[in-house]
C-alpha cells in the first residue's frame, strides 16, 4: 500500500490509469537525455537505456535515438560531437543543394540502414522492459524530417517550389508511417511524436495545414493502434491550438518556457493528459527549488489528475543522475 493507503499501482496501469485521468497512487514519470558515444551502436544504446531507466524507476521509457537517424538514409552526414558538452547534433552535408533535389526524395525501406538501426536500439530495449515498463519510439513529423534534410532551405523551396516540396514530404511522411508500424511491431506502447516545426514565426496555419499537419495525420493514422501516443509540441513558440487536437493520448511541450499554461489549457476546457511540466534547464541547473515550484504549479493546475510528469524537452548535458534521484524523491513523496 502506498503512504495514502491506496494499492500500488504497476508502472503500466499506473499510465494507463493517468492517461484516463483516473486516480492513482501517485504520476508516473519519466525523464530522458541524449546518450554521446554510444548512441549509434543499437545493441548498446538499448543496454544503457535500461540501465538509465532502472536507475531512475522509470514509469514510461522515451526511447532516445541519435536525434538524426531519420534523415542518414537520405544522405544526410551528421557530426554528434557537441551533444556530450550540451549542444545538439550538426548536419555536415546534405542532399538537398537546390529545389530540384527534393526529387531525390524516394520512399526508404525501413531495413535502410539507420532506419533498421533505430528498429533494433528499440527492439532491444522492449524485450529487456517487456510490458512491465511502456516504451515510446521517437518519430519526427514529416515536415521537421525536411528541415533535418535541408535547413534554411526548406522555407526557400516551400515559397519557390511547392510541388516538390510537397512531393517528398509524400516519400517521408510514408517512411516515417511505414517505420511507425515497425516500431510498434517491436513492442513499443506507442510513439513520441516529436513537432519541431510548428512555429508561427516560420509558417503561418495556412501553410502548416498544408505542409505538416497534411503529413502528421499519414504518421498519426499509422500510430493509431497504440495506446500511449504523445505529440511533443517543440519550442517557445508553437502552433498550440492546431496541434493540441491532434489524434494522440497526451500533449508535451515545453511548460514554463512557452507562453501556453497548464492551467489556461485545464481553464478553456483542454482534458488532454499532459506529459511534462518541468523545465529541463531546472534540472540541468541542479536547481531544487525550481524543480519544486514546477510541480506546485502543475498539481495546481491539474489537481494531479492526468499528469505524467517529465521535462519538456530532452535534458541538455550534463546529466545529474543524484540530482534527477533527488527529483524522484520530490514526486513519489
Amino acid at each position: 500500500m502506498s503512504g495514502t493507503g491506496r494499492a500500488v499501482l504497476s508502472k503500466e496501469e499506473r499510465v494507463r490509469r493517468t492517461l484516463a485521468s483516473a486516480e492513482v497512487d501517485r504520476p508516473p514519470y519519466s525523464f530522458w537525455s541524449h546518450f554521446p558515444g554510444i548512441d549509434l551502436d543499437p545493441e548498446a544504446l538499448a543496454k544503457h537505456t535500461v540501465r538509465f531507466a532502472a536507475e531512475l524507476d522509470l514509469d514510461f521509457v522515451k526511447a532516445m535515438s541519435n536525434g538524426l537517424y531519420c534523415v542518414e538514409d537520405w544522405g544526410v552526414v551528421a557530426d554528434y560531437s557537441a551533444i556530450g558538452q550540451g549542444g545538439v547534433a550538426r548536419v555536415v552535408s546534405t542532399p538537398i543543394a537546390e529545389a530540384a533535389d527534393w526529387r531525390s526524395i524516394g520512399r526508404l525501406a525501413v531495413t535502410a540502414p539507420a532506419l533498421g538501426r533505430e528498429l533494433r536500439h528499440l527492439s532491444g530495449v522492449a524485450g529487456a522492459l517487456g510490458r512491465a515498463t511502456p516504451l515510446l519510439a521517437t518519430v519526427f513529423s514529416p515536415l521537421t524530417i525536411a528541415h533535418k534534410l535541408a535547413g534554411a532551405a526548406l522555407e526557400r523551396d516551400i515559397r519557390q517550389a511547392p510541388d516538390l516540396v510537397l512531393g517528398a514530404l509524400e516519400k517521408i511522411a510514408l517512411t516515417t508511417a511505414d517505420f511507425t508500424r515497425a516500431a510498434l511491431a517491436a513492442g513499443c506502447a506507442g510513439v513520441f511524436f516529436a513537432v519541431q516545426d510548428a512555429d508561427p514565426n516560420r509558417f503561418d496555419d495556412a501553410t502548416y495545414a498544408e505542409f505538416g499537419e497534411k503529413f502528421d495525420r499519414i504518421v498519426l493514422d499509422a500510430a493509431a493502434p497504440a495506446w500511449f501516443n504523445v505529440i511533443h509540441m517543440h519550442g517557445d513558440s508553437i502552433l498550440f491550438d492546431r496541434l493540441k487536437d491532434y489524434p494522440v493520448t497526451a500533449l508535451n511541450w515545453h511548460i514554463g518556457e512557452a507562453p501556453q499554461a497548464v492551467g489556461a489549457y485545464r481553464g478553456a476546457g483542454g482534458r488532454m493528459p499532459i506529459v511534462g511540466g518541468l523545465r529541463r534547464d531546472a534540472l540541468t541547473r541542479c536547481d531544487i527549488a525550481a524543480v519544486q515550484a514546477d510541480l506546485d504549479s502543475l498539481y495546481a493546475a491539474t489537481a494531479g489528475r492526468g499528469i505524467l510528469i517529465s521535462p519538456g524537452c530532452v535534458i541538455r548535458h550534463p546529466v545529474d543522475m543524484a540530482f534527477l534521484k533527488t527529483v524522484v524523491g520530490l514526486i513519489v513523496g
